[in-house]
């Protein structure tokens, strides 16, 4: 390969990436309905052509845009992964901590992934990038909860949690989702498991 196809390779992944940015302060702004190639352009300061090129389909973008906001989410879960497998004690603190970073660091990419999670119940396609998040943070909550069908339980509850501080606040502090979520992991985990969650835990 010549230097000048790495170099036009290298500005095609940062024109790629510069568009899913846009694509996700649209979606985050306005709401997945509104993410259009043309709003994408807009938000990008690109002409429409440049966005069909890259994502020919508005679900070729759609879906694409929803993978990049939860990547990044995902790296930050790379980091909570490794505290909770170092301090399984200390998951309720790690998961609430890792629910205020949502909302304050990464607010624009936590909105697109809850607008994700709601067009999932009517896209198929982007079902398996809903259970990878719901996986990852069972993982965490897992050990200290008790059982995988419970981890999920809990990790959906944190998700309307977040939701609901998305939905209600945009500049209180988010000490009061924090708190909501440390209540919540060690409430559930503080209750007797019964056997339902260990076969729900453990199909057959």
């Amino acid at each position: 390969m010549t230097a000048n196809a790495d170099g036009r390779l290298a500005r095609g992944d940062l024109r790629r990436t510069l568009l899913l940015d846009a694509a996700v302060t649209v979606v985050a702004e306005h709401g997945s309905g509104a993410l259009t190639h043309r709003a994408a352009a807009a938000a990008a300061g690109v002409s429409v052509a440049s966005v069909t090129y890259h994502f020919p389909s508005i679900g070729d973008l759609r879906e694409a845009m929803f993978d990049h906001a939860g990547s990044r989410i995902g790296l930050a879960f790379r980091s909570v992964v490794e505290a909770a497998s170092a301090s399984v004690e200390d998951v309720p603190e790690i998961s609430a901590s890792f629910a205020a970073h949502l909302v304050t660091e990464r607010r624009a990419d936590t909105s697109a992934v809850l607008e994700m999670i709601i067009a999932a119940g009517h896209d198929p396609n982007l079902r398996p990038l809903v259970r990878f998040f719901n996986d990852r943070l069972a993982e965490i909550l897992g050990p200290y909860i008790g059982s995988r069908f419970r981890a999920l339980t809990v990790a959906a509850a944190i998700q309307g949690l977040i939701l609901g501080y998305i939905a209600q606040s945009d500049s209180d502090a988010p000490q009061a989702l924090h708190d909501a979520v440390v209540d919540l992991v060690r409430r559930y985990a503080s209750t007797p498991a019964t056997a339902d969650d260990t076969a729900c835990s453990n199909p057959t």
